[in-house]
Formats: structure tokens, C-alpha cells, sequence
């Protein structure tokens, strides 16, 4: 899935999920060629569900 797609999800902005990659909060991206990152939809979900992104945000 797309930045985009996992911060719709998230319900937040696209920014904050690059900022989450950067800082390793939740799944990891993985590139696809030299310039695409795509997330895996199951590992999204299950962090999402796990509720873990509200305690590491503080």
C-alpha cells in the first residue's frame, strides 16, 4: 500500500507516516525499485489494530 493509503487509514497526513519510517514506528517500507516504497497491507493492519502508534506517539 502506498504512504498515502496507510495514513487515510491512520487518519493522519502522509508526513507523519514518513516521519514514523524515519523514526522506526510501525511497519517498516519496503522499496520497489530504486524510487517506490510500498508498506504490507497485513503488517499495517495489525499495527493499526494494535493500538501500539498511540503509545509511541507521546
Amino acid at each position: 500500500m502506498t504512504r498515502r493509503e496507510y495514513a487515510e487509514l491512520a487518519r493522519v497526513h502522509p508526513d507523519t507516516v514518513k516521519r514514523w519510517a524515519r523514526l522506526g514506528i510501525g511497519p517498516r517500507p519496503r522499496r520497489i525499485g530504486p524510487r517506490l516504497l510500498r508498506y504490507d497491507r497485513t503488517e499495517v493492519l495489525e499495527y493499526l489494530r494494535s493500538g501500539e502508534r498511540q503509545g509511541s506517539a507521546s
